[in-house]
């Protein structure tokens, strides 16, 4: 059976993995960009994704790399709390 995956970012890319590990046939990935570059910003991987990138044998990549959050906040223009919520191990993620 061949797949075909659509788009290279990290749902694609996890996707991909996950169907190749599975024996799922021939993965085919496609993705729009010409190039894949780095664009200076960072990715916030909820702990369901982290725990899913760790059973694919990429823990200790993430671990090396990755920032561990505490929380999530989002604040307004004036620096006020408009909401939070605790994030990874802070929000019982093992």
């Amino acid at each position: 059976m061949s797949i075909a995956v659509i788009g290279a970012g990290v749902g694609g890319l996890t996707a991909a993995l996950s169907l190749h590990a599975a024996g799922q046939g021939d993965i085919l990935l496609l993705e729009a960009a010409r190039e894949i570059r780095d664009v200076g910003v960072g990715i916030n991987l909820p702990p369901h994704a982290v725990r899913e990138l760790s059973e694919l044998g990429l823990g200790d990549a993430l671990a090396k790399v990755g920032v561990p959050t505490k929380e999530l906040a989002y604040y307004d223009p004036r620096g006020q709390l408009i909401w939070a919520e605790p994030r990874g191990l802070d929000a019982g993620y093992k």
